[in-house]
């Protein structure tokens, strides 16, 4: 088959947007992907102003027949280790869901719904029906994707950006959107065609860690909550879902908005306290703000699991979930004056501490 793989039910259609001004890199990223054999779909107006909608409006249409699912790739992603044995399991388990296989790491919601199932143990984190959906790889079942081609067909190339109009789609279809934990992809960390700023990687991606047997059959969710906590140039805050646009960077400062969402802020400083001594006194500011945003991550996820906690709830995607959070999450100055192992690991020390307090036996 030209485009796709099949594994039992599942027959995969497989499309690539691409840009020319990456043709040198296309024949290795093509192979990274094997047994999986992308069509690629070039950008048909290379020169023209820069718009991925552009090119995923006929990526999405570009659907091989006999097809179960059909997935769009762009050619800037890399993808983690045994990627198309990863991807069938997860299509296997979920056949009705759209399945992100990254989400950016500093996503004002998605990156912490990725966290919070990353600590509570789950495969899948359902997805922000507001934000924009991650499209460095999508899959829906192909009935899904021909009307997702249909819909952006009438977008003007001017929109530009193909994962803004996505979730529209997804959120008026009613489809329910995951990303899978581990990510399957990171992203290229080149900069993009439309020029985003800032460096680009995944939330919680593990290519050097084994993903265990069944662990995409293990379906379970975490629904998301009323709001997510953010660490944003070296601040955490806490940001309320509902009724606050994604576009707009001002949270909440995590002390004020305690009192909204369970933990007393003093409990948060005090139960910091023995991990703060051992902190450089230069570094106490930030040590602080990594403590609260890693205590108020493992509280919510006790909270939200505790009808049903896993047996290793904080257990071993904790660290690569808060790894990514201090690194993208400290301002620059931070992040060059400072060690981060040391803050990652008090991010760490953060939520096990409050899994205990909060969620009792089940941490591990």
């Amino acid at each position: 088959m030209a485009g796709g793989s099949r594994t039992a039910s599942v027959r995969l259609s497989v499309a690539m947007m691409h840009h020319p001004r990456r043709a040198g890199r296309l024949p290795a990223v093509l192979a990274s992907f094997e047994p999986l054999r992308p069509r690629v779909v070039p950008d048909p107006d290379p020169l023209g102003p820069p718009s991925p909608l552009r090119t995923a409006k006929r990526a999405w249409a570009e659907i091989e027949d006999g097809a179960t699912h059909h997935l769009v790739l762009q050619d800037d992603a890399v993808p983690t280790p045994d990627f198309a044995r990863h991807l069938h399991e997860a299509v296997t388990a979920l056949p009705a869901h759209g399945i992100a296989m990254y989400s950016h790491w500093d996503s004002p919601h998605n990156s912490y719904l990725t966290r919070r199932a990353a600590v509570a143990d789950r495969a899948y984190a359902p997805l922000s029906s507001t934000e924009w959906t991650p499209t460095q790889g999508f899959v829906l079942p192909v009935d899904l994707a021909r009307r997702l081609a249909a819909f952006l067909a009438d977008m003007p190339d001017e929109a530009q950006d193909d994962d803004e109009m996505v979730v529209i789609f997804c959120r008026e279809q009613g489809i329910p959107v995951v990303a899978t934990v581990p990510h399957l992809l990171d992203h290229g960390h080149e900069t993009t065609i439309v020029g985003h700023h800032g460096r680009l990687h995944a939330t919680v991606h593990t290519p050097g860690m084994p993903i265990r047997d069944g662990h995409w059959r293990r379906r379970e969710g975490l629904e998301p909550g009323p709001y997510t906590v953010e660490l944003l140039d070296s601040l955490c805050a806490v940001r309320i879902v509902h009724g606050e646009p994604v576009e707009h960077r001002y949270g909440w400062y995590w002390y004020d908005a305690c009192s909204s969402i369970g933990p007393d802020p003093e409990e948060v400083l005090d139960r910091a306290e023995p991990w703060l001594s051992a902190v450089p006194s230069d570094q106490v500011p930030v040590a602080v703000e990594v403590w609260a945003a890693g205590y108020l991550l493992g509280a919510d996820v006790a909270h939200a699991s505790a009808l049903a906690p896993p047996p290793t709830c904080g257990g071993p995607l904790t660290r690569p979930a808060v790894s990514s959070w201090v690194e993208s999450g400290l301002a620059e100055p931070d992040r060059t004056a400072f060690a981060l192992d040391p803050l990652i690991d008090l991010g760490v020390a953060a939520v096990r501490c409050a899994l205990a307090a909060h969620g009792g036996a089940h941490v591990r």
